[in-house]
């Protein structure tokens, strides 16, 4: 038997822990392209990475001619091409600062052999789109990329949007293979660079196996300490813990090491593990973080409330300094992101930023107790933060205990944990894929998951968790994971539609409930008057009864298919734009809104209209 290299060791591990039975199954080659891409992507944008755990999938161009993947960064923000470019330009358009967007092109070889052929083809595809030739519909997905790039280079609103384009060769080979093939390849690198000058500026690198296995190392890290010069900070009750202030320096050495070269940082998602929100991205909020961090440095103390971080040792050996490892910012996560925006590339202003912080001593059972009590100062009571903590246990064991159509679910509460016997597993749920189910069927929004769910999250992330809709949230992710399996298998050009077909499904089969009422609760939840006993009753019946329906479905697989088969031939037939979605003009409706409850488009307003059989005609037919 071949023993394993360190590289296919670190892909297998990385895809077991990552995605679900059917694409463990996939064959090596695509795993490793995932597993790269993955990789790629968490190093240029951790916080897009721990929004988005299965981008490597996402950036991926299939099977199209010269290039493996595309994504591009904008501000640390990773957009891919199914993002919604009108909503990626509407972000440029309302920047005033310098701003440069940076094309991420990418090919990756599963073999030792790299071929100069492949990789001219590859180097010449931003090339084909500058001068428009050379692409045609025997590529769809590059027709899409090409498309997507020229609106944004072409568009006359964004004239003063600077872009860059890199082109990353990735193989297996080790690095003494690396550089002899820079060497060997010298000539035509700059070939190609001279021809794109007149275009764009241009970055093209080769990697091998040694930059990967670097990276992955540094992603499954929690080997993190963070050193704070003694004099900024004073113990209270002798050791119980610290406060006063350190640097965004001291902060981002700590939890964003630099690069082999020194100069960009590297963001460790793991020191967020027990911090109850995640990184919410552009808000409001976040941009004046960021903007009081470039205007007024040396003034952000004064506006910022700073970081808690638990830790179980605080080493005060060093004349100097403290060393506090682990790293366990519990409160702040906002802050910290915003603060390694603005500082990636490392500037001397770093120096200038003081963060008030509390460094706390605390064994793992005070972690929770720590993290919500330090929450409940943002707008969130301790009762909300201490539901939002028991709803996720609740759900992993909801998720560990049930078995539907024979399936295993595993709640992943943790991008940071690693899972034990990954062969029983069929499906691995994140947060992310509850929060977009429940935004698709109990808020209406599959519009809102296709196309704008980080601000969606941000929006209403601290409405959505409630105690008495926790069974709710457990059957509406599951019939979304199994939905999400059926299209791919069967109706893969389909696969864009899945969270407006579980949004479909759902309305379906609770024809007649008061859905809508629901929908208008959460939607108005921090706005209206608390429900009295009777109405949390018949709400509490009205969920019963949701949850008994969607369940009696997706128990039986024989029926199941058959209302997806129902819906997919009714969009079919009656919904003709919603099928053709091969231009990136023609993906808008999938943003538009979609019930006769919400303003604008309203693309199933007459959902009696068109979906007329009842689940019993649908099964018996």
């Amino acid at each position: 038997m071949q023993i394993k290299t360190k590289l296919e060791k670190y892909c297998d591990k990385f895809v077991n822990n990552n995605f679900d039975k059917r694409e463990r199954k996939k064959d090596d080659s695509l795993k490793f392209e995932w597993f790269v891409n993955s990789m790629h992507a968490w190093h240029y944008s951790s916080q897009s990475y721990n929004s988005k755990s299965k981008i490597g999938k996402e950036i991926s161009l299939g099977t199209s001619l010269g290039g493996d993947s595309f994504f591009i960064i904008i501000n640390n923000q990773l957009f891919s091409l199914k993002d919604n470019l009108e909503e990626i330009i509407d972000l440029l358009k309302g920047k005033t600062e310098k701003i440069k967007v940076v094309f991420h092109i990418i090919q990756i070889k599963k073999s030792n052999k790299a071929d100069l052929g492949d990789f001219k083809k590859f180097v010449e595809i931003p090339l084909k789109i500058f001068q428009g030739i050379g692409i045609d519909n025997t590529q769809p997905i590059l027709v899409k990329l090409q498309s997507f790039i020229q609106k944004i280079i072409a568009n006359e609103e964004l004239k003063n949007i600077a872009h860059e384009f890199n082109l990353f060769f990735y193989t297996e080979k080790n690095e003494n293979d690396i550089e002899k093939l820079k060497h060997d390849w010298k000539s035509e690198i700059e070939f190609f660079k001279k021809a794109y000058r007149e275009y764009t500026d241009i970055k093209v690198e080769i990697r091998g196996s040694e930059f990967i296995n670097n990276t992955y190392e540094k992603f499954i890290s929690n080997d993190l300490i963070l050193y704070v010069n003694k004099n900024n900070l004073k113990w209270i009750n002798e050791t119980e813990y610290l406060i006063g202030y350190l640097t965004a320096e001291e902060l981002l050495n700590g939890i964003a090491p630099t690069d082999e070269e020194g100069t960009e940082r590297i963001l460790f998602p793991d020191v967020f593990k027990n911090n109850i929100r995640l990184y919410l991205g552009a808000t409001p909020i976040n941009n004046n973080i960021e903007k009081t961090l470039k205007e007024e440095p040396q003034k952000f103390h004064l506006y910022n409330n700073g970081l808690t971080i638990t830790t179980k040792n605080i080493d005060s050996s060093n004349v100097n300094y403290y060393s506090i490892s682990p790293v366990n910012i519990v409160n702040g996560c906002q802050t910290a992101n915003s603060i390694y925006n603005v500082f990636r590339i490392k500037s001397n202003d770093e120096r200038n930023v003081k963060i008030p912080v509390k460094i706390i001593v605390a064994q793992d059972e005070e972690y929770e107790k720590i993290t919500i009590r330090t929450n409940s100062q943002n707008g969130l009571s301790e009762q909300d933060l201490v539901s939002i903590t028991n709803i996720q246990k609740e759900l992993e064991d909801y998720f560990l205990k049930s078995k539907i159509q024979n399936k295993v679910f595993y709640y992943k509460r943790q991008n940071s944990f690693e899972l034990e016997n990954i062969e029983n597993v069929d499906f691995i749920v994140t947060i992310n894929d509850i929060l977009r189910a429940s935004f698709s069927c109990l808020m209406f929004y599959p519009h809102r998951v296709s196309g704008y769910f980080d601000s969606t999250t941000a929006r209403y992330i601290n409405n959505i968790f409630e105690e008495r809709f926790l069974k709710l949230y457990f059957i509406l992710t599951v019939l979304l994971k199994i939905t999400e399996e059926y299209i791919e298998n069967n109706y893969p050009e389909r696969s864009r539609l899945k969270f407006h077909i579980i949004y479909l499904f759902y309305k379906l089969i609770n024809k007649d409930l008061l859905i809508n009422e629901i929908e208008k609760y959460f939607r108005k939840k921090h706005t209206i008057d608390v429900l009295s006993i009777d109405e949390q009753e018949n709400q509490t019946k009205a969920i019963n009864k949701i949850n008994s329906n969607i369940f009696d479905i997706l128990k039986n697989e024989t029926k199941f298919n058959k209302i997806i088969i129902y819906l997919l031939d009714v969009i079919q037939s009656e919904y003709p734009l919603l099928v053709d979605l091969n231009s990136k003009d023609k993906e808008k409706i999938l943003y538009k809104t979609v019930d006769e409850s919400q303003r604008g488009e309203k693309v199933f307003s007459n959902f009696n209209e068109k979906f007329t059989k009842s689940i019993d005609e649908i099964i018996n037919s």
